[in-house]
């Protein structure tokens, strides 16, 4: 084997500054998306938009218009939609809001009853838990919970405008400057693994495109239709549940059951009559039967090709590091980690081959 000549040991040398600083800026900048408040579900929310809206941008710039023309008008008319389903909906859920606020004493005791009575039913489970007080725990919980959610709610909704106001702009720049960020970030990357880089960078591209475009839509529907049957029974909190149904379902497995938690609890406590019970129950059921009959083998499967044990572990970790978001971006992140490791484990076989 001959030995490395100056020239080629400086080659090497330079490559190894640039992994190195391509690295390192990639590690400074989740560093600040996990360290500054209000950047992470920022950006986040701004990396869905673009995704959401890329596919648009690309067919009118294929079909001459200017890019960046394409971006604003494409945010103004979706602004504008935004703008008037807010002034619609906003005075409803205000409303249901206060309402679940006044009565929110009633549906904490009435779960109690609810505890207290299946308690009562398997009292011999206290041989083998012990003296656990699972009601009290319950209670305390809810008690605590539900007063700081309502008394935290404005400093909620003041972040949610912080964010709602830097995504646009953040998402913006994505859309418009994004190829040419790709371009530079990808320079820095050395010749000898530029390619599996630029390989890499499109499936993960793609594929987190792909997902977060079917989940979304798989979320919609569920809300529509919780919305749809909950309200044609009159049933009290619909919007609100329905809105809690698609944000749920969206991790998997336990999602849909999380869902439907809260309706079947008002049913309960409000003695809701066994049709209405049975058409609720109905309404969720139809939501789940569209969802895993249509949506997820059509649109998901698809697109996301994991195990599903590999999906339970990673919610499990994307829980403990990051609570409820952590759970929906599980998926994505898992996905993105998959196709990373196949990449390199193809390139290092093909390397030494």
């Amino acid at each position: 084997m001959k030995p490395f000549s100056s020239r080629q040991k400086k080659l090497i040398r330079e490559q190894n500054i640039q992994l190195t600083a391509f690295v390192g800026l990639m590690f400074l900048f989740f560093l600040m998306l996990i360290k500054i408040e209000s950047l992470l579900p920022s950006f986040l929310l701004a990396f869905v938009i673009s995704y959401l809206f890329s596919p648009i941008v690309n067919y009118l710039e294929r079909n001459e218009f200017k890019r960046q023309i394409s971006i604003s008008l494409l945010f103004v008319i979706t602004g504008g939609l935004l703008a008037l389903i807010t002034s619609i909906i906003s005075p409803m859920i205000s409303q249901q809001l206060t309402l679940l606020q006044l009565d929110s004493p009633r549906y904490i005791e009435g779960t109690m009853r609810i505890i207290k009575g299946f308690e009562s039913r398997f009292v011999f489970l206290n041989d083998i838990i012990g003296n656990y007080d699972f009601g009290q725990q319950v209670e305390d919980f809810l008690r605590s919970n539900m007063g700081s959610f309502f008394e935290s709610l404005p400093k909620i909704v003041s972040k949610s405008l912080t964010t709602l106001i830097l995504a646009p702009f953040f998402a913006f720049f994505m859309l418009r400057d994004g190829n040419k960020m790709s371009r530079k970030m990808l320079a820095l990357v050395p010749n000898r693994h530029f390619e599996l880089i630029l390989n890499l960078f499109h499936q993960i591209n793609q594929q987190l495109g792909g997902i977060i475009r079917a989940r979304l839509l798989e979320a919609a529907i569920v809300g529509a239709v919780v919305w749809f049957g909950l309200w044609l029974i009159s049933f009290p909190y619909a919007p609100l549940l329905a809105v809690f149904a698609a944000l749920t379902n969206l991790i998997p497995y336990v999602g849909p059951i999380i869902g439907a938690v809260p309706a079947i609890i008002i049913a309960l406590i409000n003695s809701t009559p066994s049709i209405d019970f049975i058409l609720m129950v109905a309404t969720y059921g139809l939501a789940q039967i569209i969802d895993i009959f249509f949506i997820i083998p059509m649109v998901v499967a698809r697109i996301v090709d994991l195990h599903p044990i590999t999906v339970v572990v990673a919610i499990i970790i994307g829980s403990q590091f990051m609570g409820v978001l952590g759970m929906i971006i599980a998926i994505p992140v898992a996905s993105a980690l998959k196709v990373t490791l196949i990449s390199i484990y193809d390139h290092l076989v093909e390397f030494k081959s």
